[in-house]
């Protein structure tokens, strides 16, 4: 039932090329809860997840906080490889996953070897950052209501659609308290914009989330 496929534009490497990745490295599986990244470190490789959901983290006040959901065919650990840096986060296994992990050598010498290989991680990186930076615009100049209609709509792609994260997940994502996003998810709910689920959120009215926005 619920979509858990990362979107195109930020999914860097070909179907092809997961299946020639998955027959030379082979596949970790991780039970849900394991640590797939420390925060704070040196790269060593990266991630390529195959299935499953991979939280990004922070460590905040000893608190844990979800930065991010990446789903299968998206990437963790290139941004900090590519800009020889210490992770700004960890990565965790939100759910059973299996993932690629590719070394840095072969990383590197898959960009050099492979323009369009080298493009599409570039487009990959690029996406993210607008992402990234589009939501920051969103929670700075906009009430938490308008923050949770757009999370929602950029999580369900086009139209409507299930969005895999908590009510936990949310606050986290929107830096704001649970008690808080319910009470904004029990309006959209009234309204007919959704439906809530376990660690799900249905998108029933993009339309009527898009109306939230204006």
């Amino acid at each position: 039932m619920t979509s858990c496929r990362g979107r195109a534009e930020v999914t860097p490497f070909t179907d092809a090329e997961v299946a020639e990745l998955e027959r030379l490295l082979g596949v970790r599986h991780a039970a849900a809860g394991s640590p797939l990244l420390d925060e704070a470190t040196t790269v060593e490789r990266i991630g390529i997840i195959l299935s499953g959901e991979v939280e990004l983290t922070h460590r905040r006040r000893g608190r844990r906080e979800v930065l991010q959901v990446l789903r299968a065919g998206e990437t963790y650990g290139d941004v900090a490889l590519l800009c020889a840096l210490p992770t700004l986060f960890g990565a965790r296994a939100a759910s059973d996953v299996r993932v690629i992990e590719l070394d840095a050598a072969h990383f590197l010498a898959m960009l050099d070897q492979r323009p369009q290989a080298c493009r599409r991680v570039l487009s990959s990186v690029a996406c993210r950052l607008e992402r990234t930076q589009r939501r920051l615009l969103t929670t700075t100049a906009s009430g938490l209501t308008k923050q949770v209609a757009a999370l929602l709509l950029e999580e369900a792609g086009s139209g409507s659609g299930d969005v895999a994260l908590s009510q936990g997940t949310i606050a986290d994502l929107l830096g704001a308290t649970r008690p808080s996003v319910n009470r904004v998810l029990g309006a959209f709910e009234e309204a007919g914009h959704l439906r809530r689920h376990y660690r799900c959120v249905e998108v029933l009215d993009a339309e009527g989330l898009a109306q939230e926005l204006r």
